[in-house]
């Protein structure tokens, strides 16, 4: 039965991760083609992509480990990695665009660089700073499923000061921030142009009609993305609780949280495609009213700019 369950989780797997890993390259080639222009969120979607595929690796390279070892910390330490490095995109994503939208950050700003190079240290080097810790203590070892952080004992609080607190953090304000968007989108609405000003100012209206409605696009593109990234790691949350209480593996828990996790690179890029039904508006959002790569903002200086005639 053992056997079985085996054969069925290594199928899935490498069915999952080729199209994980296909879909990581599409991101990828979309990015290289237009890496001249790329904005500071194309960039942090092509690191989103490089983490989605090294986890898939990391998972694919020892599927079922049955030694600690070397090579059972390596794969632990890339899965470690490229996790947190997952948390930290999308959270840069929902900053980045609460900044923009909210706070009328623009790429004139002085402190553009230094979010920008800061997004890019936090997105890289962090995760992988993170991810050597528990190489000190000896905390990664060997699982039914995967390498990944030991749980005997008192390893646990590992796991969850460098696993669990990044990403209840990180993931809890990405949603306040995606929160805060909507609101301020909403009070804006809530102040445009009355009845009477539509015939003299229509063009002006259609503008900040157009630019509001693309501003919910793609807070709401962020939001799915933040939806699937907490879709693919809950399952890891729970497999280690049942760990933890149970003080072993339920085998097919552990397998399905490894398989839901290596999907992510497949759905970021389904959803990436599915986005490009509105990448015109979102490109004309971009290039006019966002600190990503953008002149100042005008729309979304506040909601005043509704009670005035622009």
């Amino acid at each position: 039965m053992q056997e079985m369950g085996s054969t069925l989780y290594l199928t899935l797997l490498i069915i999952i991760s080729i199209l994980s890993l296909i879909g990581c390259s599409v991101l990828l080639v979309d990015y290289f083609q237009q890496k001249q222009n790329a904005n500071l969120a194309g960039k942090l979607l092509a690191i989103l992509s490089i983490s989605d595929a090294i986890y898939v690796i990391a998972v694919v390279m020892n599927p079922t480990p049955q030694t600690d070892g070397v090579f059972c910390v390596i794969q632990a330490l890339l899965k470690q990695s490229s996790s947190v490095s997952t948390f930290i995109v999308n959270f840069f994503f929902c900053l980045t665009t609460f900044l923009t939208i909210v706070e009328n950050i623009d790429i004139t700003d002085d402190r553009y660089d230094i979010y920008k190079r800061n997004a890019k240290i936090f997105s890289i080097l962090c995760p992988f700073l993170i991810a050597l810790v528990p190489i000190t203590y000896s905390g990664y070892g060997k699982q039914y499923y995967a390498c990944g952080f030991k749980t005997q004992d008192s390893y646990w609080i590992g796991e969850l000061l460098l696993f669990y607190v990044p990403f209840g953090f990180l993931f809890g304000a990405s949603i306040y921030f995606l929160v805060k968007i909507q609101k301020f989108l909403k009070e804006i609405q809530q102040n445009k142009l009355g009845h009477d000003d539509f015939i003299i100012n229509r063009r002006t209206l259609m503008s900040q009609n157009s630019q509001i409605t693309v501003g919910e696009q793609y807070t709401k593109f962020l939001f799915y993305y933040t939806l699937i990234h907490f879709f693919c790691w809950i399952p890891i949350l729970i497999s280690s609780i049942f760990y933890i209480i149970l003080e072993g593996d339920i085998l097919w828990i552990g397998g399905i949280s490894q398989i839901v996790a290596c999907l992510q690179g497949f759905l970021d890029c389904l959803l990436f495609l599915i986005s490009k039904r509105v990448s015109s508006q979102s490109q004309v959002y971009e290039r006019n009213n966002s600190f990503l790569t953008a002149d100042p903002v005008d729309i979304y200086r506040g909601s005043v700019v509704y009670n005035s005639s622009l």
